[in-house]
């Protein structure tokens, strides 16, 4: 696949998407205007699970608070389960829910381990500042989402200082074998539009690359961070002052914690350049890896009512006489369906693009500038670290 074409489809002009019906009028479309902004500032820990403190404000206002709730994952879960539930989603690219946090002590170990090498004794320190910001971003999402923002539960979630009341949300071993039965037996069905069938290879296509590209980035990243535990192990080595006090060991010790102190911020350097990865660029291709699962989910939705329709058009065609009414009428629903779900993801596909690559433009360039100036620090303190060194005397 040419990556040039995935662009040119999702970039094509809007003459490609016709929303109004040839008889109306075209009338002015307003965006939408969100109706609050939300900010999860920090997150402690509740036992076994994380507590996020919600500061919730008006849109257009910025220093008037609307209210301060606290929330865990669970709730945040249950708001999303309402919003799909409650909501016509076809057609609609659903903000994806962030992953369940990690807060207890085995996950740290294991995350520990998985960042550091299998062999580390170092546990990795609770990044409660990560998980707010992802939760902060979906919540963010669903605010500004068209057809989520103005529900009323989202109002509710966020204005309301009690948590509403939820069950437990488990699919069950059945309910995930008949999901991925029907996905098996639909998902490669025959597109009838060349637009959506391109869409369709597009998503599954690009989903392997953004999920290789945060794979591979996020190793990047783990590796930086066990060099800079290796510097540190260095840095230890160099500062061992030797028992001999002669005035040869006196200057060689001198120059060992000089080199000591330029290997820890050579570890410095490198922690603040895996922590800003994380935070710009590391976020981005996560939360796009992610994205892509909920477009090939409504792409998959699509195909069902395309599925739907076609079964209905081939039962009108065999329908008998005394059933031949309530044969049309079941087609043209199916028909309605399929056809406004059709212009919903014409138009989600092109905000979908526009606003992943302004995020993702966004992301590279807190990325690049962050990496620049970390670069740049770390290189001023090893070059007077060098200037000390060339001025000693042995």
């Amino acid at each position: 696949m040419d990556e040039n074409d995935s662009v040119e489809d999702f970039t094509s002009s809007e003459d490609d998407v016709d929303i109004s019906s040839p008889d109306s009028t075209p009338t002015k479309y307003t965006p939408f205007q969100p109706r609050f902004r939300v900010q999860i500032p920090d997150a402690v820990k509740d036992g076994d699970a994380l507590l996020f403190t919600l500061k919730v404000f008006k849109w257009d206002v910025i220093d008037e608070e609307i209210s301060t709730v606290k929330r865990q994952y669970e709730d945040v879960e249950w708001l999303h389960h309402l919003l799909v539930t409650a909501n016509n989603t076809d057609g609609v690219i659903i903000p994806p829910l962030p992953p369940r946090p990690e807060a207890d002590a085995k996950s740290a170990e294991s995350k520990s381990k998985k960042q550091l090498g299998s062999d580390t004794k170092i546990i990795m320190p609770d990044e409660f500042s990560k998980d707010s910001r992802v939760i902060e971003k979906y919540l963010q999402l669903m605010i500004a989402h068209e057809v989520f923002g103005k529900d009323k539960n989202l109002e509710t979630f966020l204005c309301e200082e009690k948590a509403p009341e939820h069950t437990k949300i488990n699919m069950g071993l059945l309910g995930r074998l008949s999901t991925s039965v029907e996905r098996a037996r639909k998902g490669h069905h025959r597109d009838i539009d060349e637009y959506f069938h391109k869409k369709r290879e597009w998503a599954a296509d690009y989903s392997k690359i953004i999920k290789e590209t945060s794979s591979n980035f996020n190793k990047m990243v783990y590796a930086q961070m066990r060099l800079g535990t290796c510097y540190e192990h260095v840095s230890t080595a160099l500062n061992c002052s030797g028992l001999n006090r002669d005035d040869e060991s006196v200057k060689v010790n001198r120059l060992l914690i000089t080199l000591s102190r330029a290997t820890e911020d050579s570890k410095h350097g490198l922690e603040m350049l895996s922590a800003s990865a994380e935070k710009t660029l590391g976020f981005e291709l996560d939360l796009n890896a992610r994205y892509m699962d909920s477009v090939k989910e409504m792409l998959f939705r699509r195909t069902c009512l395309l599925i739907d329709y076609q079964d209905a058009n081939r039962a009108l065609e065999k329908a008998k006489p005394q059933k031949k009414q309530a044969a049309e009428e079941v087609q043209a629903t199916a028909q309605k369906a399929y056809d406004n779900c059709c212009e919903q993801a014409r138009n989600e596909l092109k905000s979908f693009l526009q606003q992943r690559m302004l995020s993702f433009q966004d992301g590279l360039i807190l990325y690049a500038e962050s990496q620049i100036k970390t670069a740049r620090d770390t290189y001023a303190l090893l070059t007077k670290t060098m200037m000390v060194l060339k001025q000693s005397e042995l």
